[in-house]
């Protein structure tokens, strides 16, 4: 449809390219779309036009397009002529339409198409038309948005791999072992009391492994939110996740819900994933995460049982020969209270090199008794809280029950869900023990010294120790003596 005329002298022609998905990254379609757009310039004698294009990149989700953008700069310099292969490509919304519109009255814009013909945006014909055809493309990608919807339901229902490859993976899914394997020591390093930070700073050592990024950032490196995201996703673990309310580029805080098993080889077992979730939904049940001293809360006092505290620093010393000391503290109306204390420096040193020692003989304690028991049953009580939660939300589709009864339900499951990784959070903390060098006293010390956190250090200790009792001396005082630590192991 032709409407006012250009002047065809001061005209620049554009050429507009876009698709919304590509899943190979060759860019297979755009090409196709750039020669047709080409040819179509060509017979309107046109040589040698500016090209912008939008590769992978919807126009009807909230995705900025960057070559979108340059485009309607380039729009402002003077008349123009946009080409491009139909108008879906160029704008599918309305705002968009109205954003070249509100340029028409000082920029002449005309737009020819190698689908749908051509329109003057200066004539009110020209806008009408327009106008339709976005209409027209806005309902289209609302029903393709809702069918897209509707077939990933289903696909993570049946448990298949979705979309491009992930960081362990390959296409459809299959694994990449060299990635699997760093996968598998992240996730040995966190359920050892290591933090995301520690594991990001390892990562990025030199001749660490290579990012999910394989070179395309432009600083290469591993991210503290790269790690999260991969620790807390369903997929390493073989699983099927699915949340279409999850946030767009990146994983809610616990990851997304959990379906079932996927058809695709697992790097690290469910029940791992699901202390992972744990420890991140519930960051203060993390074994130590808030200490600052090494033994604050394991040790305890050989007099009167209790537990024994760091509280500052002696008084009446000059800073350079302050000292720093576990003490019992005193209570009132109990006498057998108080009195003990012990340099935290000698106590700490014996208990390290006991504990090194320990490691380095390669006898490992075994698993307490019903620990395993007590991993599968939170697992049984996560996994039918969520069937229930799935069967409401289908009784409730089918109005068996109202609103007020699906949310009672709904908290009683969650409830459940949240004592079910209470448990998870206290259990099996002879994972710390995974992924450290045992039997090998000098990767020991090493790490010890140079590697490992207060907290990781703790959970090792809480692994491997049964009872850690500082005697009091028999005349008092806070002197120490090596014989005043007494360890007992665990057998």
């Amino acid at each position: 449809m032709n409407g006012t005329n250009i002047n065809d002298s001061m005209e620049q022609v554009i050429v507009y390219l876009r698709i919304s998905e590509d899943r190979t990254g060759a860019e297979a379609g755009v090409e196709r779309q750039r020669q047709d757009c080409l040819d179509l310039c060509h017979r309107l004698s046109v040589e040698n036009p500016a090209v912008f294009m939008d590769n992978d990149i919807s126009a009807y989700g909230n995705k900025k397009r960057p070559g979108y953008l340059d485009l309607l700069e380039r729009v402002k310099l003077g008349p123009t002529r946009i080409v491009a292969w139909h108008v879906d490509r160029l704008y599918r919304k309305p705002r968009e339409l109205e954003d070249l519109i509100d340029l028409v009255e000082s920029h002449p814009i005309r737009i020819d198409t190698v689908k749908g013909g051509a329109f003057d945006l200066n004539a009110h014909e020209g806008r009408l038309m327009a106008r339709q055809l976005v209409a027209i493309a806005s309902y289209e990608s609302g029903h393709k948005a809702d069918r897209i919807r509707r077939a990933n339901r289903q696909k993570a229902e049946r448990g298949e791999w979705h979309g491009a490859p992930k960081y362990g993976y390959g296409l459809g899914g299959v694994l990449i072992p060299e990635e699997a394997a760093v996968i598998h020591e992240m996730a040995d390093r966190f359920l050892a009391g290591q933090s995301v930070r520690q594991i990001t700073m390892w990562l990025n050592r030199d001749g660490g492994p290579v990012p999910p990024s394989k070179g395309k950032s432009r600083l290469n490196v591993w991210h503290a939110s790269t790690v999260k995201s991969i620790l807390c996703s369903a997929r390493i673990s073989g699983q099927r996740a699915y949340d279409p309310d999850a946030p767009r580029g990146g994983e809610k805080p616990g990851g997304r819900a959990i379906l079932g098993p996927g058809n695709w080889e697992a790097i690290i077992t469910p029940e791992e994933t699901e202390r992972i979730r744990a420890v991140f939904a519930n960051p203060d049940r993390r074994v130590g995460r808030s200490a600052k001293s090494l033994l604050a809360g394991i040790i305890s006092c050989g007099k009167c049982g209790n537990t024994l505290v760091t509280g500052g620093w002696r008084t009446g010393q000059t800073a350079p020969s302050k000292q720093h000391f576990y003490r019992c503290l005193p209570l009132p109306g109990r006498p057998e209270r108080g009195g003990l204390s012990a340099s935290a420096a000698g106590v700490e040193a014996v208990v390290t090199e006991s504990i090194i020692l320990r490691l380095a003989a390669t006898t490992l304690p075994d698993i307490a008794p019903g620990e395993d028991g007590g991993v599968a049953t939170a697992m049984a009580q996560i996994t039918a809280a969520r069937q229930r939660m799935e069967d409401m939300a289908r009784d409730y589709g089918a109005g068996l029950l109202t609103r007020a009864e699906l949310h009672a339900a709904k908290t009683a499951a969650q409830h459940s869900i949240t004592e079910a990784e209470r448990l998870l959070g206290r259990t099996s903390k002879s994972a710390a023990l995974k992924g450290i060098p045992i039997g090998d006293e000098t990767a020991l010390r090493e790490a010890w010294a140079s590697e490992w956190s207060i907290p990781q250090k703790r959970a090792i200790i809480a692994a491997l120790v049964d009872t850690l009792v500082i005697l009091p001396l028999p005349n008092g005082g806070a002197r120490f003596r090596p014989e005043r630590v007494q360890i007992t192991f665990k057998a």
